[in-house]
C-alpha cells in the first residue's frame, strides 16, 4: 500500500470508532448546544487524541504501552468508572435555561472539555483491543511493512475521527434553533445515564479484577 491508500485507510477507520453513538457523542452533541462550538469540538478533539495514541499502540505494536495498561488496568478502570459516574451526576443535574437565546460559556473550558473526552476515552483498555479487531477486519495488519506507513495509519485514523467530531458539532451548532430546552434536558439525562452506564460498567470490571486480592 502506498501512503495515500493507508491515510485513506486509517481515516476510514478512524470514522468508524468514532461515529457509533456512546457517553462521547452524547457529551459532544450536549455541550455544542449548551456552550457553543469550541467547547462541543474540544470535547470530540480530546476522543480523537486518545484515538490516536490508541492507533499508534495498534499499529506500531508498542509492547511497553500495552504493558503499561495491564499493568495499570486496574487503577484505569476504577479511576474511569468514578470519573464517568462523577460525570454523569453533574450531567442529569445540569437544567438549561428556560429559552436559548444565547452560547453559556460558564462553567469551565475549552481545555477541560478536551481532558474530559480524552479521559473517558482513554481510561478503557478495550479500546486497545477494539483498534486491534478493527485493523484486522480492515486487513491493516500486514500491509504496514515499515514505520511510515504505520505513522500515516495512525494520522489517517486521527484525521478521521477528528473530522467527524467537527462535523458533528457544525451540524448541531446550525441546528442548534430547533432544539428546545425540554430536548436539551432529555439529551442531558440520556448523556448521564450512558455516562453512568459505563461508570458502573468500569467499577464492575475493577472489582472483578481485584476480587483475587479481596477474597
Amino acid at each position: 500500500m502506498d501512503d495515500l491508500g493507508v491515510i485513506l485507510r486509517g481515516f476510514a477507520i478512524g470514522l468508524a470508532v468514532a461515529i457509533p453513538v456512546g457517553p462521547i457523542a452524547l457529551l459532544c452533541m450536549r455541550r455544542t448546544l449548551e456552550r457553543g462550538f469550541r467547547f462541543g469540538f474540544s470535547t470530540g478533539l480530546g476522543a480523537a487524541v486518545a484515538d490516536l495514541i490508541f492507533a499508534a499502540v495498534a499499529a506500531f505494536g508498542i509492547a511497553a504501552v500495552e504493558a503499561l495498561l495491564l499493568d495499570y488496568q486496574l487503577a484505569l478502570a476504577l479511576g474511569g468508572g468514578i470519573f464517568l459516574l462523577v460525570l454523569a451526576g453533574k450531567t442529569a443535574i445540569a437544567r438549561p435555561a428556560a429559552t436559548i437565546p444565547k452560547f453559556n460559556a460558564n462553567g469551565g473550558s475549552a481545555a477541560s472539555a478536551l481532558v474530559s473526552g480524552f479521559v473517558i476515552t482513554a481510561t478503557n483498555p478495550l479500546t486497545l483491543l477494539g483498534f486491534v479487531a478493527i485493523f484486522a477486519g480492515f486487513g491493516v495488519g500486514n500491509g504496514l511493512t515499515n514505520d511510515r506507513l504505520a505513522l500515516a495509519l495512525v494520522l489517517g485514523v486521527f484525521l478521521g475521527s477528528t473530522v467527524w467530531w467537527l462535523a458533528l458539532t457544525t451540524v448541531i451548532t446550525r441546528i442548534r434553533h430547533l432544539f428546545s430546552p425540554v430536548t436539551i434536558h432529555r439529551l442531558n439525562l440520556a448523556a448521564a445515564a450512558l455516562l453512568a452506564a459505563f461508570g458502573v460498567y468500569e467499577l464492575i470490571r475493577a472489582l472483578m479484577m481485584a476480587a483475587p486480592w479481596l477474597f
